[in-house]
């Protein structure tokens, strides 16, 4: 259930002109509610491939090995249970090629380690299925193609934000609590065996967790060209540029996202001009779904 119309519009410069010399403008359109009773924790989401006008999503940790289906108005259309995964700690999802198999698939990174302890995270990349028909007692189930277990060339990450272009790559963004954000990335265009991670560098954007400004979720855009990176508080915009760093595309402190969440954790685009954001609940409040829009004025 929506309890909010169009609140807020905001702006900000581009540092390069490859989109034109305009302002994106971010504009609130409403937020919703999740409906699951099951969905406390939302930490990625992702458009679905197979059905217009759903999202897949998943808890954070605490949860089993189960995507939830939504719609932009947050309704219950059920679950699936993601056979012969685990799940230590869920922290995004995205879509893409399945690279090596026909179709499409969902990544799920299980990419968590709040401690630097893990020696290697995964991402379990799954067949999309088709959504449930019913409410979350409605279990449907997926089998995982394969895992693609990753170690970073560094020591282990804390990390929240993972990315699939359709060119075949897989990009990790970290949340460390001291220092930069980090972009690692991989190629999906290999079978599933352990592999180390390239740093590609340190992302141009502020991080501090005094201001809430640790990332907790990125997207790219349908035709691969916008990487979004969020934080708890705020949006940060990259132009992707093949294997290499991604260009800024505004200013460090990016733009303060126009609502107050419980505690901001994921984000996915919905076309090209759209962002879903979602939430965990707060003390006091329930999982939150957010729509924006971007638009390119002419002027």
């Amino acid at each position: 259930m929506r309890f909010s119309t169009i609140l807020a519009t905001l702006w900000f410069l581009p540092a390069h002109h490859a989109l034109g010399q305009t302002a994106i403008r971010v504009e609130l359109m409403d937020t919703a509610v999740f409906a699951s009773p099951r969905l406390t924790e939302s930490s990625g989401i992702v458009a679905s491939i197979r059905a217009p006008g759903i999202f897949w999503t998943h808890n954070d940790s605490g949860d089993g090995a189960f995507l939830y289906a939504t719609d932009s108005a947050g309704r219950d259309l059920g679950a699936v249970r993601v056979a012969g995964a685990r799940a230590v700690d869920w922290e995004d999802i995205a879509a893409g090629p399945c690279f090596v198999a026909a179709g499409r698939c969902l990544y799920v990174g299980d990419l968590g380690d709040n401690g630097a302890r893990r020696p290697y995270v995964i991402i379990y990349r799954v067949p999309e299925p088709e959504p449930p028909s019913g409410p979350v007692d409605t279990l449907g189930s997926a089998a995982i193609l394969d895992s693609i277990v990753l170690r970073y060339p560094d020591g282990p990450h804390n990390a929240e934000a993972l990315v699939v272009t359709r060119a075949g790559d897989l990009l990790i963004i970290t949340k460390d609590l001291a220092g930069p954000a980090k972009l690692f990335r991989t190629t999906l265009r290999r079978g599933p065996v352990g592999r180390v991670l390239q740093l590609l560098g340190a992302l141009r954007l502020q991080t501090s967790a005094l201001t809430g400004r640790l990332v907790t979720g990125a997207a790219v855009s349908p035709d691969d060209s916008l990487l979004v990176v969020r934080t708890y508080v705020s949006l940060h915009f990259f132009l992707l540029r093949g294997d290499s760093l991604p260009t800024p595309f505004g200013p460090p402190a990016g733009v303060t996202i126009p609502v107050v969440e419980p505690q901001g954790e994921a984000v996915c685009f919905d076309g090209a001009t759209r962002l879903i954001l979602t939430s965990e609940q707060g003390l006091a409040s329930h999982a939150v779904l957010t729509r924006l829009r971007l638009t390119w004025p002419t002027h």
